[in-house]
């Protein structure tokens, strides 16, 4: 027996950035580019599209900085609020992980 549990943040009672939002983030950030994020996750660049626009409507702040085609092709990188999301939400979640654990040993250590 064991937990399982996904914690996520909402915007409007809409989720906006959990565990998938976060590694898009981080694949645009190594990859340079949004589309080869999205690729790289199996997530359609549409849906990888909107989610960033949706993300930053809610926070009210650029995540990702786009550059349009030109010569150099273009490209994506995280912005300084986009690299603090990732690391605070990575933070949560890893606390969030421990109190949950520690939860649910102490009230089902007798089954474990």
């Amino acid at each position: 027996m064991d937990v399982q549990w996904k914690v996520w943040l909402e915007f409007n009672e809409k989720k906006i950035f959990g565990r998938g939002p976060s590694l898009l983030l981080k694949k645009i950030d190594e990859l340079g580019s949004l589309r080869k994020a999205a690729q790289d996750i199996n997530m359609s660049y549409s849906k990888a599209w909107n989610l960033v626009a949706k993300l930053e409507e809610a926070i009210k702040e650029a995540v990702v900085e786009k550059r349009i085609g030109g010569s150099d092709g273009g490209g994506s990188k995280l912005t300084d609020k986009g690299r603090l999301l990732v690391e605070k939400y990575d933070e949560f979640e890893k606390m969030v992980e421990q109190s949950v654990k520690d939860l649910y040993e102490s009230k089902f250590s007798e089954f474990l």
